[in-house]
């Protein structure tokens, strides 16, 4: 088989800062730390680790969430690390969770997984539909909402000002959480200029993630939230996922605060947005001139991914299986549906993918896509 080229996604092993140069980093955040230990330096009286890491981000990559205040940050292993402790601090099994119909295919996994009632709302891509949110809101009884209102996945839409305050309104009135998962919102290729800051609101928890791909081997997430009214629910003794689960190593997160002190994150991840932007704009490019016949996809604002609409009859799942032979493997759509999903969809990651690569995986989807509707050969 020829080597496979990946667009499912995930995490990839190298970054702007290298897996050497991280791993190295970590090793010497252990060696200070055993040293300390044993005593043979004396320990700085300016703190370290956890706390320090939080400061650092609330000042500078997070200040517009955060205003500048660390107090408001839980650290966590990654976005989904920061969804599953919510799952384990404010939920129990039979709680009914509010979602897009369209959403995190990882966040349905960890909601279904953990025994919430996950109920889709009608929309579209300028956000959830008001009236249709607070009928849920009375009808459901829900204990949480979760949502993507700054770039969604899979479709990597951006809401419109209107839904994205009326989402807020409504779950305010009605007093249930809100959860936004801005993880890709840094990745929006084309930023608004100076915005206001958006700090985040009584209610509301905004969970996020360096983005994959700047810092190789580290998977870091936050929660932004007021601690005061997450602290009031606490469940962590109930059964699911754990803090343990979900946290990061004291090491990551004291190497990361060394690395910070040297390389600020803010150049980094206007570099990885640029990248990320232009990989999608030759990725459409070269789709268009390919004209695989009646497969569409979706613009998106920002993020990592692109969503595309298979010609009718053609199954994602089924589509895997004939490209995953040809050397391509990519997320079936059906997944990211919370109810009705439809099956001719698929989900590509386009973000680490070189020039080479885009060229040879769209020949092997316009091949795969070809042998499934009779209209590819080899001439």
């Amino acid at each position: 088989m020829s080597s496979i080229i990946n667009w499912m996604g995930g995490w990839p092993k190298d970054g702007l800062v290298s897996a050497t140069d991280w791993e190295e980093r970590v090793e010497a955040a252990a060696a200070l730390t055993a040293t300390e230990r044993l005593g043979a330096i004396e320990r700085k009286a300016e703190p370290h680790g956890e706390e320090k890491l939080k400061t650092q981000l609330a000042q500078g990559f997070l200040k517009e969430r955060t205003g500048g205040n660390g107090s408001l940050l839980t650290m966590t292993n990654g976005a989904d690390g920061s969804i599953a402790w919510i799952v384990g601090h404010l939920l129990v099994a039979g709680d009914t969770v509010l979602t897009e119909r369209l959403t995190s295919r990882t966040a349905l996994q960890i909601f279904r997984k953990a025994g919430m009632n996950v109920v889709a709302v009608a929309g579209d891509r300028r956000g959830l539909d008001p009236e249709a949110l607070t009928t849920a809101l009375y009808r459901h009884r829900p204990k949480l909402v979760y949502v993507a209102p700054s770039c969604t996945d899979p479709e990597g839409a951006n809401w419109s000002p209107e839904n994205k305050l009326a989402c807020q309104e409504r779950c305010q009135e009605a007093g249930v959480w809100l959860v936004t998962d801005d993880r890709q919102e840094s990745l929006l290729y084309e930023p608004e200029g100076k915005r206001r800051p958006k700090r985040t609101e009584a209610g509301v928890l905004s969970i996020g993630q360096l983005p994959p791909g700047l810092i190789a081997g580290l998977r870091i997430g936050w929660i932004i939230g007021a601690p005061e009214r997450r602290n009031t629910q606490s469940r962590q003794g109930q059964k699911g996922y754990t803090d343990k689960e979900t946290a990061i190593s004291e090491l990551e997160q004291r190497a990361l605060s060394r690395l910070i002190e040297e390389l600020p994150l803010e150049p980094l991840h206007e570099m990885l947005r640029v990248q990320c932007r232009e990989r999608m704009r030759r990725l459409t490019e070269l789709l268009g001139q390919r004209g695989i016949p009646d497969m569409t996809w979706v613009e998106p604002r920002g993020g990592l991914h692109l969503w595309m609409n298979l010609p009718a009859g053609v199954d994602g799942e089924a589509l895997l299986r004939g490209a995953w032979l040809k050397g391509l493997i990519f997320q079936p759509g059906a997944p990211y549906y919370a109810k009705d999903p439809r099956m001719n969809t698929i989900r590509i990651t386009h973000a680490y993918a070189d020039e080479r690569q885009m060229k040879l995986g769209i020949e092997r989807l316009a091949e795969s896509v070809g042998e499934f509707t009779g209209r590819w050969s080899r001439s």
